[in-house]
């Protein structure tokens, strides 16, 4: 389960992107934009893609500190 500092962090993250890029993520490959990224992670408790969102930035965060 994630958590809202969690969700803020990837949000602050987010952020950072240039409004121009697209990621595909989800089922079938959905294509979307920052602001969709954002609202999924947003919803992160309720939505999947948001929460894999999340657990993915996390899990990249958690392995710098390993490195």
């Amino acid at each position: 389960m994630v958590n809202n500092s969690e969700i803020n962090l990837v949000v602050a993250r987010l952020m950072t992107m240039p409004d121009s890029d697209i990621v595909s993520a989800g089922p079938g490959n959905c294509v979307m934009n920052r602001e969709a990224l954002i609202e999924h992670v947003k919803n992160a408790k309720k939505d999947e893609i948001g929460r894999k969102i999340v657990e993915s930035h996390m899990s990249y965060l958690r392995s710098l500190g390993r490195s």
